[in-house]
């Protein structure tokens, strides 16, 4: 039996919160405190499937501290980060998304993800629409190490309106786009 759930942080477990680093595998993050994980992952709600043990088969995160400006107009959008199995080739990951797609729908929220060109093959069997190439027109603002876009070919269209979509679609070296990060 696979249990589909959504936590906050503070609702996560010390073992679930050291399993998703580990299978993360960033590496400063390896070693966070609870309190620390706690403070760092405010702003997100981790979407996961486990087994009837309750243990993690696989998990993702989406960030609601994320913002795009596009055409000089700031949108809160939600982005989807941080996806990963814990046994590949299961099915699991396919699952996820359809029930977090289904979720944000059903709560009318819009939400974004981002995948180098390899992975496109993935997100198309999950039936989650790729906006190939986009990625490339996002500019940070104000740089930040944290965000290594730079890998990322395409945007993932998870659950984004019509007009977000098409603001997206619409990316290009004349018209750029910024992802916004506080201070």
């Amino acid at each position: 039996m696979i249990i589909y759930q959504v936590k906050t942080p503070a609702m996560l477990s010390e073992f679930e919160v050291t399993t998703i680093l580990r299978h993360w595998e960033v590496e400063e993050w390896l070693n966070l405190t609870l309190k620390e994980f706690h403070e760092r992952f405010a702003d997100s709600e981790f979407h996961l499937l486990t087994d009837k043990d309750s243990n993690i088969l696989c998990v993702t995160r989406i960030n609601y501290d994320f913002h795009l400006e596009l055409n000089h107009v700031v949108y809160r959008v939600s982005e989807l980060v941080g996806l990963v199995s814990v046994e590949k080739m299961k099915g699991h990951a396919k699952r996820l998304i359809s029930d977090v797609v289904l979720n944000l729908k059903n709560r009318g929220v819009e939400c974004i993800g981002f995948c180098e060109n390899g992975l496109r093959p993935f997100y198309e069997k999950c039936g989650t629409p790729v906006l190939y190439d986009q990625a490339h027109y996002l500019k940070e603002k104000p740089l930040s190490e944290e965000f290594d876009h730079h890998t990322d070919d395409d945007i993932l269209d998870i659950t984004l309106s019509a007009h977000l979509r098409n603001l997206l679609t619409g990316l290009n070296k004349e018209n750029i786009g910024y992802i916004l990060f506080e201070d």
